[in-house]
């Protein structure tokens, strides 16, 4: 069976560290799928693994749509719908909210204008705080609307795929509520999520599915309501 994105046998090197260690995972279209662990599991190498854009050694296959992905560059796995927001959210401080946004156009072979600016309406009717600080300067904005600038950037290509690594970090409770209701959108208006998050407990809750990764390799994979019913993920990750 072929799904949506899937990962085969991936192992990521950087030195004498290994990140991860043959893992495999895939990700079905309409799916919110979560990949929980503690820090230095190998959360983030994955995503980076998908985007190609690992700084060390990297092994295996990742195939999406039924296409074989491994080697292409960063700028066409974005092009052939495959968007990533990387932990931290690396918005631009000094530009303008709505430039911060078109910022996510970049690299498209043909600019169209009509198109964008469909776009960043459908963004700014998802985020209306993004519509309110549309002229704006990045860097003033606070955390979480920094955070809702970053996912509103990485969709503005139309992804098939959103990769999200930590949208919840160093937010207040109120926000990370609000940022997982747009998540939940997000996917509801057919755009396929692969999560990675700090709060297992949220991400589990919002996940079709999830995957337990430690060391490096996946323990555990079974539907989100599962895991956070399973007793070792519960003693390990939900602090309960």
């Amino acid at each position: 069976m072929s799904h949506f994105l899937e990962a085969r046998d991936l192992t990521v090197h950087y030195g004498n560290v290994n990140a991860l260690r043959g893992v495999n995972f895939h990700v079905d279209q309409g799916e919110i799928v979560t990949l929980i662990g503690s820090n230095g599991a190998g959360k983030t190498s994955s995503l980076m693994a998908i985007s190609n854009l690992i700084q060390g050694t990297r092994r295996g296959t990742v195939e999406f749509g039924g296409e074989d992905i491994t080697h292409l560059a960063p700028s066409k796995i974005v092009k052939l719908g495959i968007s990533h927001v990387p932990e931290g959210r690396h918005i631009f401080p000094k530009l303008t909210v709505e430039e911060n946004l078109l910022m996510g156009t970049f690299g498209a072979k043909r600019y169209d204008k009509a198109r964008a600016a469909a776009v960043l309406e459908e963004i700014y009717q998802m985020f209306p705080r993004l519509r309110e600080r549309r002229t704006q300067l990045g860097g003033t904005l606070s955390g979480g609307e920094q955070q809702m600038l970053a996912i509103g950037r990485g969709l503005m290509f139309s992804p098939k795929v959103l990769m999200l690594d930590e949208p919840s970090l160093e937010l207040a409770p109120l926000v990370v509520k609000e940022i997982f209701e747009l998540i939940l959108d997000i996917r509801d208006r057919g755009t396929t999520v692969l999560l990675i998050e700090q709060n297992a407990g949220l991400a589990l809750q919002i996940a079709d599915r999830g995957y337990v990764l430690e060391n490096g390799s996946i323990t555990l994979t079974d539907t989100g309501e599962a895991l956070l019913h399973n007793e070792s993920v519960i003693k390990a990750y939900l602090g309960i």
